[in-house]
């Protein structure tokens, strides 16, 4: 390799790292704009309004600014996270997706799809991807994807028309796209409930809409229509990750450890006011009281109810093998003092146990199996042992 193109190369190189190193011209350092912070300026930003001083209402350069909710810098200046400053140089914050391009959009940077991205794709690679969550069911498409066939996005909906759940546009993986979410209840937005009573399974289904884009007088697309579900397990498992040590140990706010998209969660608390979980600097001693709450995310407790169906503890995290404290919702009889206080009432378990250890050993892990009951009448669910 010759001399000439050594030198070529590493030009090309220093101006990549200056450019990384965030080189750019800030407003601050030319502009004749004051800066917000400025006590001549006393500036402040305000949502979408933008950043003014609070004498004589000047346009401010602000110090720092949150692109995604406020266009902090004054019209035709871009906010640079990276040298944390407005300049005149073009720059789209949150990145814009692989199949869009940053443009400023009368003095606003903005990203716009990629007219040729799509330019040879068919209405059939429109795939929605379906995410289930205990709170949300989201429906994402491809946002350029949509725009190339004259869909219009503002106007989706689910069956309800009524629905208020927003549609909105995100960066996800590598493109962009444009998601719709709907909470997962018995007719809201329309949905419909099924429940599979032999395998413990429940589905709510909807229909999402993305009707074609009417305003440019000539319609190529027909109507689009969604169909998904999300499908839950009313049985899950919890327990408490970190193990209970009578004595000398310490118990903290555990981990989830739950099957399905439904999370659940169990603490232990001191009191019976459920406020006051042990964090590690409390010490457990054999026969104190110790209150267990199990709660979950889940949202529909006019429909539903939580149930403990068995808890078991163990010196070994196993549910194999241990002290049965609940068994088919009831306080198991035995030598363990175990007091149901909440159990298939409503979305939260409570129960009391005297602490315990096991001979030789110096931890005491404790696992729920719990179910999700359809309150149909509150016998079907509820349990409890009188005491």
């Amino acid at each position: 390799m010759g001399r000439q193109e050594i030198g070529l190369l590493l030009g090309v190189l220093l101006a990549a790292l200056l450019r990384e190193a965030g080189a750019v011209t800030c407003a601050s350092a030319s502009s004749s704009l004051p800066s917000c912070p400025d006590p001549t300026c006393n500036g402040q930003c305000i949502g979408d309004v933008g950043c003014y001083c609070n004498i004589g209402a000047i346009p401010c350069l602000p110090s720092e600014c949150d692109p995604s909710t406020t266009p902090c810098c004054p019209v035709g200046l871009f906010w640079h996270s990276d040298a944390s400053c407005c300049s005149d140089e073009l720059n789209c914050e949150p990145a814009c997706a692989i199949d869009e391009r940053c443009t400023d959009n009368a003095g606003f940077a903005e990203c716009v799809c990629l007219p040729d991205t799509y330019l040879h794709a068919s209405r059939s690679d429109i795939v929605p991807t379906i995410e289930c969550s205990s709170s949300e069911m989201t429906v994402s498409l491809k946002k350029c994807l949509l725009e190339r066939f004259k869909y219009s996005i503002p106007d989706m909906h689910f069956t309800d028309p009524n629905c208020t759940n927003p549609t909105y546009a995100v960066v996800g993986g590598d493109v962009a796209r444009v998601k719709a979410q709907a909470v997962p209840l018995p007719g809201v937005c329309g949905n419909n409930m099924t429940i599979n009573t032999v395998d413990k399974k429940m589905t709510f289904s909807n229909v999402l809409y993305v009707p074609p884009d009417t305003s440019g007088g000539l319609i190529i697309s027909s109507i689009l229509k969604i169909n998904f579900s999300c499908t839950y397990n009313m049985t899950m498992q919890t327990s408490l990750q970190t193990a209970l040590r009578p004595i000398i140990g310490t118990v903290t706010l555990p981990s989830v450890n739950g099957s399905g998209t439904i999370s659940a969660t169990m603490a232990a608390y001191m009191s019976n006011s459920y406020t006051d979980p042990y964090t590690v600097d409390k010490t457990l001693t054999v026969g104190d009281p110790l209150y267990i709450g199990i709660s979950t995310t889940f949202q529909d407790g006019d429909t539903f109810r939580l149930r403990a169906d068995k808890c078991v503890a163990s010196p070994t995290n196993s549910t194999q093998s241990g002290v049965v404290l609940i068994s088919g919702g009831c306080a198991a009889t035995g030598d363990t003092d175990v007091q149901i206080i909440h159990n298939g009432d409503s979305l939260e378990v409570m129960f009391k146990i005297e602490t315990f250890a096991f001979a030789d050993q110096s931890e005491v892990y404790m696992t729920c199996e719990i179910s999700l009951c359809k309150n149909t009448t509150l016998d079907d669910c509820k349990v409890s042992d009188g005491r």
